[in-house]
């Protein structure tokens, strides 16, 4: 194990060796890729609407009825799965449901989802409720049938979208927003 680690070590000082002794013109530039952090896990879900604040934990999720998405995600340029409940459904432990005297309230909502590197998207409260929308946003806690640790194990993802720039990962809040017209 001991000689592994040290193999790890020293195979950056060995290409950077063989790579001085090389002729100028058989040396490939060598280009740094940048590495972006990995997002901060999110341990639970903070909701807040209508002046209430609730937290819903990793096993509150998992006890929710899950949804299964597929999406393909431009960055990574591959097909991707994500299970987790439907967003609808985590804002109704809130109070936040879709019923036919909530829909001028759905209407006028604009919801602000946040992750634990302080990246947040906007959503209209009408996109995120099945009975307005044919898209499907998820609170993902799974990807491909597995704990979603790549995604900071909370995410937002949404199949309406042609790029996922308003996916959020390490999803930490959502905070609805109902707006109410000028007189």
């Amino acid at each position: 194990m001991k000689l592994l680690a040290l193999a790890l070590l020293l195979a950056p000082v060995a290409l950077h060796a063989q790579t001085d002794t090389m002729p100028p013109e058989t040396k490939a530039p060598m280009q740094a890729m940048p590495a972006k952090a990995p997002v901060p896990p999110s341990k639970f879900l903070a909701l807040s609407y209508d002046g209430k604040v609730i937290n819903l934990t990793l096993t509150d999720l998992v006890n929710m009825p899950a949804t299964t998405v597929h999406v393909h995600n431009a960055h990574t340029k591959t097909d991707e799965t994500y299970s987790g409940p439907l967003l609808s459904d985590v804002l109704a432990k809130i109070g936040l449901r879709s019923t036919p005297e909530t829909h001028s309230i759905i209407l006028h909502s604009t919801i602000v989802a946040t992750g634990t590197d302080h990246y947040f998207v906007l959503y209209s409260g009408a996109e995120v409720q099945p009975d307005f929308s044919t898209g499907k946003v998820i609170v993902a806690i799974m990807k491909s049938d597995l704990p979603d640790t790549e995604g900071g194990l909370i995410q937002l993802i949404n199949t309406a979208d042609s790029k996922p720039a308003r996916w959020v990962h390490g999803l930490a809040s959502i905070n609805v927003m109902t707006i109410t017209a000028s007189k």
